[in-house]
Formats: structure tokens, C-alpha cells, sequence
């Protein structure tokens, strides 16, 4: 393992092995090694050998990768779900006619950013927004359905009733979230005034 990834692989290391209640001194005994050694890999100032990281690695409930800094995906069950939905997208991306592509990538990658940056942890702010987005989605997903029964003549007054009934819903939501969002912009943006007065 290179010098740089032994930080990581510690950091990596001490977090599993909190989030699986174990002591440091525990680890090291169900692995085989001494508790100094366990020490010396969490600082990050020595690497296990091949070896020493599978029996880590199945104490932890993790793949080696992740715990070697290989991958973002504690199972190797995990990364092919990532995989799978990774694929599924790219495949979805494909069928939409180029000028949109664009326009849904940089949607994407922009909505990955945001998240990233996670707007100092502002969890108020973010469910807002993703409820906000799905709102809209299900309000699509009822407009689509009722214009495709339309189409196929079987579109009747009780499906009218119950579609306008479930746009009502989605509209009063949607309302609802962009009044929380303007509160939430509005406090930011305030807040972020007032500092720049002082």
C-alpha cells in the first residue's frame, strides 16, 4: 500500500471498527495481531499485509477494496447495486435527444455537488428541495398517465376526478415547499446580509 493511502486506510480502519463497537484491543485479538500493531495501522503509521486486511475486512462486515480506499462502497454487493443503477442511467441518458442530455448531465452533476457540499449541513434546506423535486416528478408521472389513457379511450369522468384530485394534492405541495424554501432562502440571504453590513 502506498505511503499516502495510510491515513486512509487508519481513518477507514477506526471508523468500522467504532460503527462495529469494537475496542481496539478486541479487533486485535479476533484478527490475530498485538493492540500496538492495531494502533500503528489506525495513525496510519504502518500498512497490514494482504493477509492481515481480508481478516479485517470480515471482522468489519467490509470489502477489502473499501478498506483499502478503493472504492466508496463498504460491500462488494453494494458497488454492483452502483453499478447496475450507474448502467440504468447511462442507458436512460441515451434515449433523451442530445441538447437535453446536456442539460440533464449538468443537473446531475450539479444536484451531486450540492449534496457533496451538503450547504453546511442544512438538512432543513435539502429536504425541501428533494421534496420539492419529487413533488414535481409525481405531478409529470399523473399528467403522463392521464394523457396516455386519453389516448387509448379509456380515459373516464372517475379517472378525471380521481387525476385532478391527486394534481390539486401535488400542486398545494409544491406550494407548500416553495413557501418553506423562500423562508429558508430568506434567512440565509438576511443572515448573509447582515454579516456583510457589520
Amino acid at each position: 500500500m502506498d505511503n499516502y493511502k495510510f491515513t486512509e486506510f487508519g481513518n477507514r480502519l477506526k471508523t468500522l471498527r467504532e460503527q462495529c463497537h469494537f475496542k481496539q484491543g478486541e479487533l486485535a485479538d479476533k484478527i490475530g495481531i498485538t493492540r500496538q500493531s492495531m494502533s500503528n495501522y489506525e495513525s496510519g503509521k504502518h500498512s497490514p499485509d494482504v493477509n492481515v486486511i481480508v481478516k479485517m475486512a470480515d471482522c468489519l462486515g467490509c470489502s477489502t477494496d473499501y478498506l483499502m480506499g478503493l472504492t466508496e462502497h463498504s460491500t462488494y454487493e453494494r458497488q454492483a447495486e452502483f453499478d447496475e443503477s450507474l448502467l440504468k442511467l447511462s442507458q436512460i441518458l441515451c434515449t433523451i435527444p442530445e441538447p437535453l442530455r446536456e442539460k440533464w448531465l449538468d443537473i446531475f452533476v450539479g444536484t451531486a455537488e450540492w449534496i457533496e457540499k451538503d450547504l453546511n449541513g442544512d438538512v432543513q434546506f435539502h429536504h425541501s428541495a428533494v421534496t420539492f423535486f419529487l413533488t414535481v416528478m409525481s405531478l409529470i408521472d399523473t399528467c403522463l398517465n392521464a394523457k396516455e389513457k386519453q389516448l387509448q379511450g379509456s380515459y373516464t369522468g372517475q379517472s378525471a376526478q380521481k387525476t385532478n384530485r391527486e394534481r390539486i394534492s401535488a400542486m398545494l405541495q409544491l406550494r407548500n415547499e416553495l413557501n418553506k424554501l423562500d423562508i429558508i432562502s430568506y434567512e440565509c440571504t438576511e443572515n448573509s446580509q447582515l454579516k456583510g453590513d457589520e
